[in-house]
């Protein structure tokens, strides 16, 4: 309660004074009415603040969450910490404290995090029951608690709730990435992988950074017909995906989400998350501008943007086939689109040099046979899947063996539901933990084991014919499922079918050797914390396999730099 100071010394202050002079007295009170109610007002927050308090704890402890009557809650650990929940999950590698407590309760389990229930699936068939044959129910997304709206704002699609900026963007990604597939993505992918070897062959140290590069100038040829933005978008994305992160690469408020509703001053990480969205809307709508200025000058590559802005013309003549929505949300859907494909398959493609560094016998296998498809004067095409089964497991293999959305992402609950006698409430967010789907030994039999004859031969339980087929990553559980399948399940087998065995045409990868002589193999283990990742930088000893070789990549290389647009 607040202070009251009197204008007079409290002990001249006394009883014959008061009774003696009560107008004035009257005056004295009247004047200082308003520190009076101040005083009250103080009270009252302070006792409204503390029972809204005390109600919360309550009604989580008692009400929150409460089954149904002949339902039960689904089991899993207890809270370290009352309502905030774990606090000993590593918070580098999160995935591995799922996958222990997957195994502990057979793959399905719950954990309390800062209010909040969160339903984790280890296990296959549970997660096809609820995200197909339950998909209205399945198919939301929560609001990612460091970018505020990114589940409502039509900004980012993967992280959209299921309603009308969703499907007005699914339909748009996916209508141009099919017209992308069936024009072979415009010969893209096979002349950035000209530029890609040529750039090791220049600085094979540089393969980290080269491979982001290559999956992002792909990227934004796609989208914005052109690739001098890849830098720009590549530099977006390596912030972006941290940001949207709940591990320790991420702001603190993806782990504690109430630390949203704080001002910047008292939550400074909220100050980079903003900035990089004032940069990105900057990029986006700009190259958006910059396509439709190239159009109107009749300059503009086929791309993305070109395709939206084409839709909507001819919708403006009552062909009726507009997407919905709006340039700047078009910016954003474009945009996306960009930004998604680069790590989701720049992991995989940088998995693919650990693997091979580190399982030289799968090296040479496939090696073996992406010469007898190639020959020594060209690297490989699209047109070449059919005969390179030993390939597409390889990478296949890199997908499942280290998983490069472990933790998979993460659905919102949109009714009461009841699974085997579970109890599951609305608000309830659910995760299908993909290192864990992935290590089932039934399916997977050694799953610990880096072994791509698990695709190609009978004896396996995840062997398909015919070869010339599969293995195919379409169904892979690493790409989701149901209605929030990644749409871009195509471009990524086609950029791994290209990068992977045009490196294996070019060049070896073997372990450096250390000072006593002995191999030095990278740690398979060392991976981002972000929840899309791939391995860390590694060393390892990456040479070009012959002169011919050498003279062939930088012969394609300068028969190529008209179209690669090297400034």
């Amino acid at each position: 309660m607040a202070t009251i100071h009197y204008p007079l010394p409290m002990q001249s202050f006394n009883q014959s004074q008061f009774s003696s002079n009560s107008t004035s007295n009257a005056k004295f009170f009247g004047s200082n009415r308003p520190f009076v109610l101040l005083g009250h007002g103080w009270m009252l927050f302070t006792v409204a603040f503390l029972s809204l308090i005390l109600y919360r704890i309550f009604y989580f402890f008692v009400f929150k969450d409460r089954p149904p009557k002949g339902l039960q809650l689904v089991p899993g650990p207890g809270s370290t910490i009352p309502y905030i929940g774990r606090v000993d999950i590593d918070p580098i590698a999160p995935w591995t404290s799922m996958k222990k407590w997957s195994d502990q309760f057979n793959g399905f389990f719950r954990l309390q995090a800062c209010g909040e229930m969160h339903i984790w699936l280890g296990d296959n068939d549970i997660a096809q029951e609820l995200y197909c044959k339950r998909a209205a129910i399945y198919s939301s997304r929560p609001e990612v608690a460091a970018v505020p709206g990114s589940d409502s704002q039509g900004q980012y699609l993967p992280l959209l709730e299921y309603g009308d900026h969703w499907r007005m963007q699914r339909k748009f990604a996916h209508t141009s990435l099919t017209l992308a597939y069936n024009n072979q993505y415009y010969g893209y992918i096979n002349l950035e992988a000209k530029r890609f070897l040529f750039k090791l062959l220049q600085d094979p140290l540089d393969h980290f950074s080269q491979t982001d590069r290559f999956c992002g100038r792909v990227s934004t040829r796609l989208c914005y017909g052109s690739p001098h933005s890849a830098a720009a978008h590549c530099k977006n994305a390596a912030e972006f995906i941290p940001q949207i992160s709940p591990s320790a690469s991420g702001p603190i408020t993806n782990i504690l989400p109430f630390l949203a509703g704080l001002p910047e001053w008292l939550n400074p990480t909220k100050i980079p998350c903003r900035q990089r969205r004032e940069r990105e809307e900057r990029l986006w709508t700009g190259l958006m501008r910059q396509v439709r200025e190239e159009m109107e000058q009749g300059k503009a590559k086929v791309s993305y943007a070109r395709s939206y802005f084409e839709r909507k013309a001819a919708a403006a003549d009552q062909d009726d086939r507009s997407f919905g929505f709006d340039d700047h949300e078009a910016a954003y859907a474009v945009g996306m689109l960009c930004t998604v494909a680069i790590f989701t398959i720049g992991g995989p493609l940088y998995c693919f040099f650990l693997a091979m560094t580190l399982h030289p016998e799968w090296q040479e296998k496939c090696r073996a046979e992406v010469d007898r498809v190639v020959g020594q004067n060209r690297i490989v095409e699209l047109s070449d899947s059919p005969n390179l089964p030993i390939l597409r497991a390889c990478f296949k293999e890199c997908i499942r063996w280290r998983p490069p959305v472990p933790l998979g992402v993460p659905r919102l609950v949109q009714d009461d539901d009841n699974y085997q006698g579970y109890f599951i409430p609305k608000g309830a967010v659910v995760h299908a933990i993909d290192l864990a789907i992935a290590r089932d030994p039934n399916r997977y039999p050694d799953p610990e084991t880096y072994n791509p004859g698990r695709w190609l031969e009978p004896e396996f339980p995840t062997y398909q014919e015919p070869l010339s087929v599969y293995p195919r990553l379409t169904g892979h559980h690493g790409f989701g499922r149901g209605r929030r399948m990644c749409p871009g399940i195509e471009i990524t087998e086609a950029e791994l079918l290209v990068a992977c065995g045009s490196l294996l045409w070019a060049f070896t990868m073997k372990p450096n050797i250390g000072p006593n002589g002995q191999p030095q193999w990278p740690d398979s283990k060392a991976f981002t914390s972000n929840v899309i990742g791939g391995p860390l930088p590694f060393k390892f000893d990456l040479k070009v396999r012959d002169e011919q070789r050498k003279a062939k990549i930088e012969e394609l290389y300068e028969q190529s730099r008209d179209l690669l647009e090297e400034r």
